[in-house]
């Protein structure tokens, strides 16, 4: 096994993204919804000395994709681990002729919604309300990745 690096998740990397998704995501997602974006969507991960430090998981639509969920270890954010997550996504993306890439972030997460931005997202919409938060409800910033998919060799 490669000791550090990109790698494509599987059903036995459930423990570790569950505990990575708690660690990072104050609504974490359920094992059924795991096990439903293992089984069918991209899903990619970062796994340095063993252990799996980032993930990153979109689910593909024709020609576009929607990023669900992307998330690195509280003690190893600000390593570049989401740039390498972005760029190992994009290569994916590419041999898929995808064009756009769609992800929606709560407005109150300017780090996300900064990081997202570095990598060429921009802001395309709002859904008010949308998400639960502590004093009622928050509203989901809409972002946009628009892509030119690879050329068709001649």
């Amino acid at each position: 096994m490669m000791d550090q690096g990109i790698c494509r998740l599987a059903s036995n990397d459930l423990a570790e993204l569950q505990a990575l998704d708690a660690a990072t995501n104050a609504h974490p997602w359920s094992t059924a919804g795991w096990q439903s974006s293992l089984a069918g969507d991209l899903c990619l991960g970062w796994r340095a000395s063993g252990q799996l430090q980032g993930f990153a998981v979109c689910q593909l639509l024709a020609g576009e994709a929607e990023l669900l969920l992307i998330a690195v270890t509280p003690e190893h954010q600000r390593q570049g681990i989401a740039s390498k997550l972005f760029q190992a996504l994009g290569s994916e993306l590419d041999t898929r002729q995808v064009e756009r890439i769609f992800l929606e972030v709560r407005a109150s997460n300017a780090p996300a919604r900064a990081c997202y931005e570095r990598h060429g997202f921009r802001e395309c919409g709002r859904r008010k309300n949308y998400y639960p938060a502590a004093a009622g409800r928050e509203d989901a910033i809409l972002y946009a990745l628009e892509r030119r998919a690879s050329e068709e060799p001649q």
